[in-house]
């Protein structure tokens, strides 16, 4: 799903700058706060979806 947005840097504390992810691309993503990405920064910036830890299978019963 390929998006291109422009996005404003915002201030978080005293040294550090945040910026917010698509709306789209989080719920086609289906992401939630607490979810968590990977970001890599070489000559561009790369985000990548953390994958969410398996939960157990509950046995049939």
């Amino acid at each position: 799903m390929p998006i291109k947005v422009e996005r404003i840097l915002f201030r978080i504390g005293e040294g550090s700058l945040a910026v917010t992810l698509p709306k789209a691309w989080v719920r086609y993503n289906r992401l939630k706060p607490g979810d968590r990405v990977e970001v890599i920064v070489n000559d561009d910036v790369t985000v990548h979806i953390k994958k969410k830890p398996e939960t157990e299978k509950k046995a049939d019963g």
